[in-house]
């Protein structure tokens, strides 16, 4: 009886994706057969994701005979036999209902990525899972290593090789060794594409894809390249030449993992296997360089007319204009048309106890055309793990503003300190920063919060939660070029008790 019931339930679930598949894709029959077997490959690598956490939380649990009988009970055919682990619990006898909602509870970090599984489905095109680019000619992997012992907290697998020029893709393979050898993290650089995907692949069904990252693309045919993975309690953290390119969240158990591979169109890899204490391992050329520093003691006050110059020249304006920094091997300190900038992710290091009452940290740059968000953070060390002390992290974000008009963005203020982000202030603001146009933005500390200008105007202030002197390195990312970042006085105005920078809403002089 409980088998015919759930066999009628399965079928009004497929009738029902499928009604739900005609109705997304405008009834087309194509793109809607393709669309509902995208979403029931997904729904059966949920549910195979779910199992495998189930099945850990189960034998970590404790060693009590009650955990053991529990586990007994628990029949696995008849969840995948309604396609949807959180469906089928409901087949469970009372125990493993039990088992399971605590099992649930104690991973739900784990587990809430696999919610967003659906969010993605391509209802555009309609286009099919291409499987083609997870197979290569050569099945025989270029490395392998089946001794990389228990994985932690901390563990580190760094994986350098040469690209051939004839490269087209590639990839690093953490997998179980168990009969589907279960790939936990798939990570895939496609060149042809410039972007590299990660994936997991649970009894021989790849999950969703993930491409995203707000570092550009960093591998180049015929150049070495340096790839670490860094495991950590709640996901995956992979770093490109030096520079942190993107997380990924647990889909499966990592404690599993015994084996590294890498596949695909590469030469002369190694693999270097440590604990570290913080992450990414920098390279020469991904270290932060020295914020130039105009401190002159000597000019403390300045005339209320004098202007603020933007030093960026008109040919380094042009939209046509490369990205690339000419030498990064040093900081920008010199005006040049010839010079194209700073790269972004930006790190610039400042000695500890400089961004101090008195001072403004200024950032000359260009907004892009189609403008997201940037963030600028000021914070203690240049490491994205363990998490770093952000005594100010300013965050415009360009799309979320509900107006919509140019110039117009939700402006976020917060800081990171006692390991956890503090109350989020924001506010929908005009801050001067236009898509296309140069900005000259100014950070300026005051005894009691930093103050933000953008073309000398005031923009908004966040309380100091961290102590300033603590900052030594700026952090900057996102959708701006950048000319220059330095540090300098914010002098007083003469004959008024004021600084150059200081905010309106505090006296009615200037």
């Amino acid at each position: 009886m409980t088998a015919l019931i759930l066999l009628a339930c399965r079928s009004v679930r497929e009738i029902l994706d499928l009604s739900d598949a005609l109705w997304q894709n405008a009834f087309d029959i194509g793109r809607s057969l393709s669309y509902y077997r995208t979403k029931r490959r997904l729904q059966l690598f949920r549910f195979h994701c779910r199992e495998l956490w189930l099945r850990q939380f189960l034998e970590n649990s404790s060693s009590s005979s009650t955990a053991m009988f529990r586990r007994s009970e628990i029949d696995f055919a008849a969840v995948e036999a309604g396609a949807e682990c959180g469906q089928s619990i409901d087949t469970f006898d009372g125990s493993a209902r039990d088992v399971h909602r605590d099992f649930m509870e104690a991973e739900r970090r784990q587990l809430h990525p696999l919610d967003t599984s659906f969010e993605d489905i391509e209802i555009v095109d309609g286009l099919e899972f291409n499987a083609s680019f997870y197979e290569y000619s050569d099945a025989l992997p270029k490395y392998r290593n089946d001794q990389l012992g228990q994985l932690s907290d901390g563990i580190s697998f760094t994986i350098t090789g040469r690209l051939p020029v004839n490269c087209e893709r590639f990839s690093i393979n953490l997998v179980h060794n168990n009969a589907t050898k279960d790939v936990a993290l798939h990570i895939n650089p496609r060149l042809p594409q410039n972007y590299i995907v990660r994936n997991t692949k649970v009894q021989d069904i790849w999950g969703r894809e993930e491409v995203s990252s707000a570092l550009p693309f960093l591998l180049s045919r015929g150049d070495n390249f340096a790839i670490q993975v860094l495991v950590t309690a709640t996901c995956y953290m992979i770093s490109v030449n030096g520079q942190h390119f993107a997380e990924y969240a647990h889909r499966i158990p990592y404690a599993e993992v015994q084996i590294l591979e890498v596949k695909g169109d590469v030469e002369n890899v190694d693999m270097q296997r440590s604990l570290v204490l913080k992450y990414p391992q920098r390279l020469p050329g991904s270290e932060a360089k020295n914020i130039e520093l105009n401190l002159d003691e000597d000019i403390d006050e300045v005339d209320a007319s004098v202007e603020e110059a933007i030093n960026i020249p008109a040919e380094w304006c042009l939209i046509s204009a490369p990205t690339k920094h000419s030498d990064p091997e040093s900081p920008k300190s010199s005006h040049s048309t010839k010079d194209l900038g700073l790269s972004l992710p930006y790190y610039g290091a400042l000695p500890p106890n400089t961004l101090v009452e008195g001072r403004c940290l200024k950032i000359e740059g260009r907004v892009r055309l189609l403008p997201h968000s940037f963030y600028i953070n000021l914070q203690h060390g240049q490491d994205i793990w363990p998490h770093p002390v952000i005594a100010f992290h300013l965050n415009p974000r360009f799309s979320k503003a509900g107006s919509g008009a140019i110039g117009k963005a939700v402006v976020c203020r917060n800081a990171w300190f006692d390991g956890a982000w503090g109350e989020e202030e924001r506010s929908e603001l005009d801050t001067n920063f236009r898509p296309g146009r140069t900005f000259s933005l100014a950070i300026a500390c005051t005894k009691d919060s930093y103050e933000v200008y953008v073309n000398r105007q005031f923009i908004t202030e966040f309380k100091h939660k961290v102590r300033p002197g603590l900052v030594d390195t700026v952090y900057i990312q996102g959708d701006v070029k950048l000319w220059n970042v330095t540090l300098e006085q914010n002098p007083l105005v003469r004959g008024k008790n004021v600084r150059i920078y200081h905010n309106p809403s505090f006296t009615d002089e200037y």
